[in-house]
C-alpha cells in the first residue's frame, strides 16, 4: 500500500511556499518597481487633484441674488416700450447729410439747419409719431435676463439714439414756430425714452441712456433759456422731469444683467465651445481638456461670484456711504471681514488673475462705476436747471444759493449725489446783472467722481474723470441759440 504521508507536500516544499508570499511582495515594494508605478499613479491622479484643489480653494457661496427670481420681467407686449420702440426703428428712413450739418442744426436752432436735415426730419414723421407712443409707456425690457448670452445683438437701441435726435430736431422747428408747449412735449418724450433704455438691460444699454440722456440735456437747457417760456411751463416741465426720473432702475439692476450673461455662458458647455472658436481663443487651457485640469470654468464662476456679491453690496448706496475702495486694479470694496459671505478684496484681488474667464469677461467696474455717477450728477443736474431758470423768471435773476429755490420752487435744497451726507448740488455765477445780460449766466454743477469741487470746471463729452459735471445756463432775457450743456467756459459770450 502506498504510504499516505507521500500525498503531503514535503517539509523543504512548504518552506519554498511560505517564503515565495513575501519575497513577491518584496518584489512590489522594491524602489526600481514601487517608484515607477507610484509616478505613474500620481500623473494619473494629478489633474484631478488639481482640479479639485482648485475649486476648493474658493468657498461655494452661491449666486450673489436670486437668478431664478430675476430671471424674467413679467410684462405684457402691449405693456412694453421696446415693443414700440422696435416698431418705429423699422419705419426710420436712413439719413444721407453729412454729421456736422446735424450738429450744426442742434447746436445752432432751425435757422442753422440744413434742406437734408429737415427733409430727414420730414420722412421720419411716421417713425416719430410710434416712438412717441412707446414714450407714454412705464416699462421696457428689450432681452429677459436668463435669455442673455455674451453675443446679444441689441437690436433697436442705436436707432433709439437717432428718435432721439429727430426729437430735438422737431424741439428746434416747434421753437422757430413759436410753439413752445410742443417743443416740451418732444423734450418730455425723450427724456422717458433714455430712462426705458436701460431700465431693464445690461452695460450697453446703460451707457446708451447715458449717452441720450446727454443729448436730451442740450435740448432742455436751450429750450428753458427762451425768452417766451414761461414759468407756468417750466413747472410743468420740473413736474414732469421728476416723473421720468421716476423710470430710472437701480444701478444694482445693471450689474446683475451683467451677472446673467456671464453666468448663462459659463453654464453651458457648447455655447462657451462655439464662442471661444469664434473669437479665436484657442490656448491650451480654454481648450475642453486644458479647462477640465484647471477647474474651469467653474473656478472662474466661483470668482465671479464672489466679486458681484462684493459689488451689489454698495453699488446703490450713494458714493459717499460706500465702503472705501480696496487697493487693485478692480477697484473692489474693502469690507468689514464678515458683512458680506464673500472672500475680502484683496484676496479677491489676485484670485482673479488666476481665473482664466474672470480676465476674458469680468466688467470693467471702475469704468462702469464712474460713468454712473456722472449720469447721476447730469440727471440731478437737469433739474437744478429747470428750477433755476424757473427762479429767475419768477425774480428776475439767478438764485443767489440752491436754498432759494425752497420751498417755492423745490420741496428741499437739491443734494449732490457725488457729495458728502449733507453737501448740495453747487451753483456759481458768471458776469454781473449791471453786464450785458447775456454774460450774466449759472454754473449748475455737482462736485464730480474725484469728490472734489473744481470750482465749476465742467467736462465736455468724453471729459477728464476729474472734472465737475453740471451746466452753464444762459439767462432767458436773450435767446442764447449757441448755449450748450456741453460747452466749455471759454466758448461762451
Amino acid at each position: 500500500m502506498p504510504d499516505p504521508s507521500d500525498s503531503l507536500p514535503s517539509e523543504s516544499l512548504a518552506d519554498g511556499l511560505e517564503t515565495q508570499k513575501p519575497s513577491r511582495l518584496l518584489w512590489w515594494l522594491h524602489p526600481k518597481v514601487a517608484l515607477p508605478l507610484l509616478l505613474l499613479g500620481l500623473l494619473l491622479v494629478a489633474p484631478f487633484l488639481y482640479r479639485g484643489y482648485r475649486i476648493a480653494s474658493i468657498p461655494d457661496i452661491g449666486d450673489p441674488f436670486d437668478v431664478e427670481a430675476f430671471g424674467t420681467v413679467d410684462i405684457a407686449p402691449a405693456d412694453n416700450a421696446m415693443t414700440q420702440y422696435a416698431i418705429a426703428a423699422k419705419l426710420i428712413v436712413n439719413r444721407t447729410h453729412p454729421n456736422e450739418d446735424l450738429d450744426k442744426a442742434l447746436d445752432g436752432g432751425w435757422e442753422q439747419t440744413s434742406e437734408p436735415v429737415r427733409k430727414w426730419l420730414d420722412d421720419n414723421q411716421t417713425a416719430l409719431a410710434e416712438w412717441r407712443k412707446g414714450t407714454e409707456r412705464s416699462q421696457a425690457v428689450l432681452f429677459q435676463p436668463k435669455d442673455l448670452r455674451i453675443d446679444t445683438r441689441i437690436e433697436s437701441i442705436p436707432e433709439i439714439r437717432e428718435l432721439t435726435q429727430l426729437a430735438r430736431l422737431q424741439v428746434e422747428r416747434c421753437l422757430h414756430e413759436e410753439d413752445h408747449v410742443a417743443a416740451w412735449e418732444w423734450l418730455r418724450a425723450a427724456i422717458r425714452a433714455n430712462r426705458h433704455v436701460p431700465q431693464h438691460g445690461f452695460l450697453i444699454q446703460r451707457m446708451f441712456g447715458a449717452s441720450t440722456h446727454s443729448d436730451a440735456a442740450q435740448g432742455i437747457a436751450r429750450w428753458a433759456a427762451h425768452p417766451d417760456v414761461t414759468a407756468e411751463l417750466l413747472q410743468k416741465a420740473l413736474s414732469d422731469y421728476h416723473a421720468a426720473e421716476q423710470l430710472t432702475t437701480a444701478n444694482s439692476v445693471t450689474l446683475k444683467y451683467e451677472y446673467c450673461i456671464f453666468r448663462n455662458l459659463l453654464l453651458h458647455e457648447n455655447e462657451l465651445q462655439e464662442f471661444l472658436v469664434k473669437e479665436g481663443i484657442g490656448s491650451l487651457w480654454f481648450r475642453p481638456r486644458g479647462r477640465f485640469v484647471s477647474g474651469e470654468p467653474a473656478y472662474s464662476l466661483r470668482i465671479v461670484q464672489h466679486i458681484y456679491r462684493n459689488l451689489l453690496s454698495e453699488i446703490d448706496k450713494p458714493p459717499r456711504d460706500r465702503a472705501p475702495l480696496a487697493a487693485g486694479i478692480r477697484h473692489l470694496y474693502d469690507l468689514p471681514s464678515g458683512a458680506i459671505p464673500s472672500l475680502p478684496a484683496r484676496e479677491l484681488e489676485w484670485r482673479a488673475r488666476s481665473g482664466d474667464f474672470v480676465n476674458y469677461f469680468a466688467p470693467d467696474y471702475t469704468t462702469t462705476n464712474i460713468a454712473m455717477q456722472r449720469e447721476a450728477a447730469r440727471r440731478a443736474a437737469v433739474s437744478l436747471l429747470l428750477a433755476c431758470q424757473l427762479h429767475h423768471r419768477l425774480h428776475g435773476d439767478w438764485p443767489a444759493k440752491v436754498e432759494d429755490l425752497v420751498p417755492d420752487i423745490l420741496a428741499e435744497p437739491p443734494a449732490d449725489p457725488l457729495g458728502k451726507a449733507g453737501e448740495l448740488m453747487r451753483i456759481r455765477r458768471e458776469g454781473h446783472p449791471l453786464l450785458k445780460r447775456d454774460s450774466d449766466r449759472l454754473v449748475i454743477y455737482s462736485i464730480g467722481p474725484n469728490g472734489v469741487d473744481d470750482g465749476g470746471m465742467i467736462s465736455s463729452k468724453g471729459g477728464h474723470d476729474g472734472a465737475d459735471e453740471g451746466d452753464y445756463l444762459a439767462p432767458p432775457a436773450t435767446r442764447a441759440n449757441s448755449s450748450s450743456s456741453e460747452s466749455k467756459p471759454s466758448e461762451q459770450p
